[in-house]
């Protein structure tokens, strides 16, 4: 990374960071549990990260991406030597979530959204794909890309996925490029969490419309639809119904501009809690430019708990058209509660589909409609219209009517474009990738050259570095003989660990969720190719999502895997019987929750096993498991990620954790050298992100290799000092790291931009550790809420100029608290709720912000009446 850089990342990492430390619950629903919450995806990946708090700490993230984009640059500054480079191994042909298009008339030029991968644009019709959303900002979720009308050059980028998946972070807010997607600007709004979708005055291209749905996992203010009258530079909050409720959607009027209309969607989820419908759920009209709103109502569903996420069109060609997809709540089965239709710009509405709840429309959602926002107008012809759903449906005649035209493509779809110029090139963006029709929806080809697949696990055969496998999120587990683009489905379902059995390459272990369901790892004896189910598992057991499956290194007749409990096979995974009982605190009412996440058998001593769970227990087994003793003592309260046994020595263990830290620094990775009695924190300079999987060198074990959340580091001196590993890999959570002994070769699969692999044998000499950063810590606010004066303590370690802040929701500088130096020291400071000018400032959620050289650091703040 150049020097030249260093400004932008400043500056994003300022921005990100206000993400607030914790938000403002003001009404939550009654819980309720529908029979999808199980899939498409489960609620592992936030579960890990949250443990043992309730959310998920998003400026503790921002600022680790931001250290580990300094870290890249300081690494490249740094050594002279030949850098390692990581190769892409695909799979490019199969694909991932992708989750917004944004397309110029023409189809030539395209961008495409990743739900975990950042942004890609195509100039040969999504034949090929490039990334060019890296460099600068890492890797983000997606969640709305958009053409300003007039200049085909500008591209906005709205960040943080908004259907209710809950394996990505939230986003950072908005972006810009006046090149074409070459730079990327900032342009605030970095507290918004998820943004559904952008609108563009065709107008006035000044004027931006900004749909958001706030952060995940917590209600909060930062919900609604935002303006932007100055080309994003300035936002202001146009309509707010509630903390529980965002904006899902937003279409302008083309002809008449000053008209536009917004779907407010009611969605708040914690783990193992949803509600994703309410009354709060309605579509809005306003006629001078998003000033003042009308709730619409005449002819569409009465408010109530069963209507659900609605989706918007308009027909450019008759734009007093406009369509609603609506889904229903839980009590519905979150089915389709209708296609609605206005043929007098919202004033009333007539449901198009039939009232029959077996309709084609009715089921095109799967039971999860909750997933599902977009739809799309024939730009020529108001009739025709496409409905996203599992399943794709094509109508004729205004929504009177359905064909299913998914055809070849993947399912659940996310995102689609139909050519203005010609109406037969349709492209469409789904849990599969990108694919293109030229024929108006009836056949679709598919991109094979889009790296996206979200991997959960990895292997590699033992006997061919070629042969490369994994699972991967709603694309199956599949393995490749060696072309990148030459991936193959072994075992269908979200795909999770897989294995090849290091003495027979034809016997393969796979799972898809929760351990094939309960029934246990399925086995094939030909390379992957059939499956066979194994005996002796209880479907009733708590098994994890992603469920670890381990061989014995020694014996690959014993294979071990777990619910709450471990399992092991003695002939080679046809038959498993339990060892001991629940190694968990088997917590109440906690669905898929308080599970073994990891296991390890120690190569130096086979009888010695390791167990972690993700409610925060370790435990050691002496003698293959007939005993266990816990270990847990000395380590944080967090989700276990993995326990690796040293391959030489008998007595050292590592444990890797997920989670982050309330306030400091918070470690993720521990060593013991007397089998988990003791621990000492290796995590040295590492940023402060959860840690995925952890590997011991093959050559050296002072190497070691750590895949977190920001990218894969190494040490060679056992965490004394741990640098970025290699170039080339974007900034992405990897989960699981594989190294193939025979060529010293790591590979790693990502969860948003597939597998990676790196030819260790130019590894540079242990990297020694960064200097020790200055200390800088804004203690939380009290009280809070607050309706007078609020307290905060600044603390700097050292000497150092610090610039204290209040910001609203919108990122908008509310009130400066302090500027200049700071001695080393406590010092107290208050807002007594009034802005720059004087005036008091309005109740709802404020964020302060302490920024100096040296880091930042980030509190919410509620301000009452």
């Amino acid at each position: 990374m150049r020097p030249s850089r260093a400004l932008p990342l400043a500056l994003l990492v300022a921005l990100a960071c206000l993400a607030a430390d914790s938000a403002t619950r003001v009404r939550l629903a009654p819980a309720e549990r529908d029979a999808h919450e199980a899939e498409d995806p489960g609620d592992w990946f936030f579960a890990q990260r949250a443990f043992p708090g309730a959310t998920v700490n998003q400026a503790a993230f921002d600022a680790a991406r931001g250290q580990a984009l300094a870290d890249r640059a300081r690494q490249a500054l740094s050594t002279s030597a030949t850098p390692l480079v990581w190769t892409q191994a695909g799979p490019y042909n199969i694909g991932g979530r992708v989750t917004a298009l944004a397309v110029l008339n023409g189809g030539v030029t395209a961008y495409l959204g990743a739900a975990d991968g950042g942004v890609f644009r195509s100039t040969n019709s999504g034949v090929n794909w490039t990334p060019i959303f890296d460099n600068a900002f890492g890797t983000p979720s997606i969640g709305a890309i958009t053409i300003d009308p007039t200049n085909a050059n500008t591209v906005y980028v709205g960040t943080g996925e908004a259907n209710a998946s809950v394996d990505s972070y939230d986003g950072s807010g908005m972006y810009r490029s006046d090149d074409a997607g070459a730079t990327w600007s900032p342009l605030g709004l970095a507290t918004v969490g998820r943004i559904a979708r952008i609108a563009v005055d065709p107008a006035n291209s000044s004027r931006i419309f900004v749909a958001a749905m706030g952060s995940q996992f917590s209600t909060g203010s930062n919900r609604g639809l935002y303006r932007s009258e100055n080309g994003g530079a300035t936002w202001s909050r146009v309509l707010f119904v509630s903390d529980s409720t965002g904006a899902g959607d937003v279409v302008v009027n083309p002809v008449h501009p000053e008209t536009l209309f917004c779907a407010t969607w009611e969605r708040v989820r914690h783990q193992n809690y949803r509600r994703a419908f309410g009354p709060e759920c309605g579509i809005w009209r306003s006629a001078d430019h998003g000033d003042t709103w009308t709730l619409l109502s005449s002819g569409l569903p009465a408010p109530s708990d069963n209507v659900g996420r609605i989706a918007l069109g308009i027909a450019a060609s008759r734009p007093s058209t406009i369509y609603a997809q609506i889904g229903t709540g839980v009590a519905g089965g979150y089915k389709g509660l209708g296609l609605y239709r206005s043929l007098d710009a919202g004033q009333t509405w007539a449901r198009r589909d039939g009232a029959g709840t077996t309709s084609t429309f009715n089921n095109a959602f799967g039971g999860f409609c909750w997933y599902f926002g977009s739809m799309g107008v024939d730009p020529t012809n108001p009739d025709r219209i496409f409905c996203l759903g599992q399943s794709l449906l094509r109508s004729l005649d205004g929504g009177a009517t359905y064909a299913t035209v998914t055809g070849a493509a993947h399912v659940d779809e996310h995102a689609i474009w139909i050519d203005p110029t010609n109406v037969n090139r349709v492209f469409l963006g789904n849990d599969g990738g990108f694919f293109s029709s030229t024929n108006g929806g009836s056949v679709w080809t598919k991109s094979v050259d889009l790296p996206i697949s979200q991997f959960y696990a990895c292997d590699v055969d033992a006997s061919n570095l070629a042969r490369t496998m994994g699972g991967t999120q709603d694309n199956n587990s599949i393995q490749t003989f060696g072309s990148p683009t030459g991936w193959t489905v072994m075992l269908g379902g979200d795909g999770f660990y897989a294995l090849v059995d290091p003495t027979n390459p034809n016997i393969v272990f796979a799972e898809s969720q929760y351990c094939n369901g309960g029934a246990g790892p399925a086995k094939a004896t030909d390379g992957g190719v059939f499956f066979g189910t194994p005996t002796g598992f209880a479907p009733s057991d708590r098994y994890n999502w992603c469920t670890p499956i381990v061989l014995n290194p020694l014996n690959h007749n014993v294979v071990l895997t777990g619910s709450q409990r471990v399992y092991r096979s003695t002939d080679n995974g046809d038959n498993y019987s339990t060892l001991g009982g629940d190694l968990t605190t088997n917590p109440v009412s906690q669905l898929g929750f308080g599970t073994i996440s990891t296991i390890d058998v120690s190569r130096a001593d086979t009888s010695l096993y390791y167990v972690g769970t993700d409610d925060g227990r370790v435990w050691r087994s002496p003698d293959r498991g007939f005993s266990w003793a816990e270990i847990t003592a000395g380590l944080p309260l967090r989700s276990i990620t993995r326990v690796t046994a040293d391959r030489t020595d008998p007595n050292v263990v590592y444990v890797t954790l997920s989670g982050f830290g309330s306030d400091e620094h918070a470690p993720h990775v521990f060593r013991s050298a007397d089998r988990g009695t003791n621990w000492t924190s290796i995590a040295g300079n590492l940023p402060d992100a959860p840690a995925n999987d952890l590997v011991v060198d093959t050559l050296d074990p002072n190497t070691l290799y750590l895949g977190t959340d920001v990218g894969v580091y190494a040490t060679r001196n056992l965490g004394a000092g741990w640098f970025p590993l290699g170039t080339g890999l974007p900034i992405q959570a990897v989960f699981d790291l594989a190294l193939h002994a025979g060529t010293h070769t790591l590979v790693v699969g990502t969860h948003g931009r597939s597998l990676w692999k790196l030819d260790l044998g130019g590894l540079p000499l242990a990297v020694p550790p960064a200097p020790s950063a200055a200390r800088l810590a804004l203690s939380f606010p009290s009280p809070n809420p607050s309706r007078a004066s609020a307290r905060f303590t600044l603390e700097v370690s050292r000497a150092m100029s610090v610039e204290v802040a209040v910001f609203d929701a919108s990122g908008r500088r509310v009130a400066t608290l302090f500027r200049g130096a700071c001695g080393a020291g406590q010092i107290t400071l208050a807002w007594d709720g009034r802005d720059a000018a004087g005036r008091r400032a309005s109740a709802g959620a404020y964020w302060v912000r302490a920024a100096s050289a040296e880091g930042v650091a980030t509190r919410s703040l509620v301000r009452l009446e």
